[in-house]
């Protein structure tokens, strides 16, 4: 019999100071509900990422705005959606990155957000209508890697 998802929707004011309560939930959950805490930490800095981009880009840093992170966990995968009611983004095409490993002065100043995110989650999509522009990722796991989804008994 296959488990149900889970899922959790938190919105916050878009304030890059909400931005660490998103990585703080997205963390815990993971953490608990995958084996690794390498991964967990990846799909934090993943949405983090998202949502940082979505207040400085979309919502222009304006607090008067919303972003919204839905987190579902299903028996093969994870899957992100980060919403926000801001501006669209005009290209979603993540930029090749080229530097020099060994020398950090050529690492890029911008675009890299995209870049780590495409490289760790296995799909990514943006879609802008009218219910929003919305980034979703998701990350296919392994049976073997997945706890069971359910609160431990006290």
């Amino acid at each position: 019999m296959a488990k149900k998802a889970r899922s959790i929707r938190m919105i916050i004011q878009s304030d890059l100071k909400n931005v660490y309560l998103v990585g703080l939930a997205v963390h815990k959950i993971c953490s608990y509900v995958l084996m690794s805490e390498m991964m967990a930490y990846q799909l934090e800095t993943c949405v983090v990422e998202a949502v940082n981009n979505a207040i400085l880009h979309a919502c222009k840093d304006r607090k008067d705005k919303e972003v919204e992170v839905a987190l579902t966990i299903a028996e093969d995968r994870v899957h992100f959606a980060v919403t926000d009611w801001g501006e669209p983004m005009e290209d979603f095409n993540p930029q090749k990155l080229e530097f020099d490993p060994e020398d950090l002065s050529t690492l890029p100043e911008h675009g890299m957000g995209l870049h780590i995110i495409q490289e760790i989650m296995d799909e990514v999509t943006y879609t802008a209508n009218e219910e929003g522009n919305r980034l979703s990722m998701i990350k296919y796991l392994d049976d073997s890697k997945v706890r069971a989804a359910s609160p431990p008994v006290s």
